[in-house]
């Protein structure tokens, strides 16, 4: 829903006669009310543009945000009442803020937080280290399960379930076997799965 209003008051960064200040009301479960009342603060505020949908916090498209972000332009200011309205966590704000910024479009939130590329270099910058440091630890996250499977690899392990039993105790096995014991007496005398058991005694018999 696109909600248009005459603005009642100038806002500071509305004085270049080319910008515009929109905003975006998010609620969820057919909270009327709640969007209601987000939508009027944003009129308060000097919106001349509010873009409001009923959609989950989680849901990765949220359409009527991706519109209000297109319909921005450089100079222009997203208005939210707060962030968790527009994101659902940390490295979705960081990614958009980043954009915006990137954009020479201002972002602020009815309860103080403002992110904007003119207010300084040291200001702007700070979003900018946090997004990488955002990224760092998504990368490393990514190289040390690399490393955790390829390890795995080079010990012999399987890598999608248990690990291989020694050479040892494959032998144990397959002579316990032969000496006519049960899959479940092997499996009480060697504390091996039964799965296991099964593995090894059927690729005793292949070779």
């Amino acid at each position: 829903m696109t909600f248009e209003f005459k603005r009642k008051r100038l806002l500071l960064s509305e004085k270049n006669k080319n910008s515009k200040a929109i905003g975006y009301a998010r609620a969820t479960h057919n909270e009327f009310e709640y969007l209601d009342k987000q939508i009027k603060f944003l009129k308060e505020e000097g919106c001349s543009v509010v873009f409001s949908e009923f959609v989950s916090l989680d849901e990765e498209i949220k359409p009527q945000l991706n519109k209000a972000i297109n319909f921005l332009s450089k100079g222009d200011e997203l208005i939210i009442t707060e962030l968790d309205r527009a994101f659902k966590n940390k490295k979705e704000c960081l990614v958009t803020i980043n954009k915006l910024i990137n954009n020479d479009i201002k972002l602020r939130t009815l309860n103080g937080f403002f992110a904007s590329n003119d207010s300084s270099k040291i200001f702007s910058s700070i979003f900018k280290i946090l997004y990488e440091l955002d990224n760092l630890e998504d990368k490393s996250l990514s190289e040390r399960k690399k490393e955790k499977l390829l390890r795995r690899k080079l010990s012999g392990n399987n890598l999608g379930g248990r690990p291989k039993i020694s050479p040892l105790k494959e032998s144990l096995v397959i002579r316990l076997r032969n000496e006519g014991h049960s899959y479940r007496s092997i499996r009480s005398q060697t504390g091996i799965a039964l799965s296991t058991i099964r593995r090894v005694i059927l690729e005793g018999e292949l070779t």
